[in-house]
Formats: structure tokens, C-alpha cells, sequence
């Protein structure tokens, strides 16, 4: 989850590091859960690194390949 200080280029900029950096070391699914400002998640996936799948309230979001069958419900992240 992104804290307060996690918004804006630069902050855009070392996410997107971040993401390839957990890539480059076999992370197979990453969680960019963007709480303050559009209240989504983004699931960026190995297999496609620079097309997140974008989820909002009212879905659920999955770790599909990571975590087979984990699920939750994006509502729940931003009570």
C-alpha cells in the first residue's frame, strides 16, 4: 500500500523501478494498492509487466499466477 508521500512523478518514477526490480528478481505478481488518491489496485504480472490489470472498488481483485485462487475484495482494502 502507498503511504502519503507515494504520489506524484517522482514517486510514479520509483514505483515503476520498484516493479522491475521485483521482476528482475522472479516475483511473478506485484500489488500497487493506490489508496489516497483513486482507490484501486494495480496488478502488474511478470507476463506482461507494463500493463497492469486495473481493479476498483466494487471488484475483486486476484494474485493469479502467485497465489492460484487468492482473491479479495478491493471494498475491503479501503475501509
Amino acid at each position: 500500500m502507498r503511504s502519503e508521500n507515494d504520489y506524484g512523478d517522482a514517486a510514479e518514477e520509483a514505483i515503476s523501478d520498484n516493479v522491475r526490480d521485483y521482476f528482475a528478481a522472479g516475483t511473478l505478481v506485484v500489488w500497487d494498492v493506490v489508496v489516497l488518491q483513486e482507490e484501486v489496485v494495480r496488478v502488474y504480472r511478470a507476463s506482461n509487466p507494463d500493463q497492469p490489470q486495473i481493479y476498483h472498488r466494487g471488484e475483486v481483485a486476484e494474485a493469479e499466477p502467485a497465489v492460484l485462487g487468492w482473491v479479495m475484495a478491493v471494498d475491503d482494502l479501503f475501509v
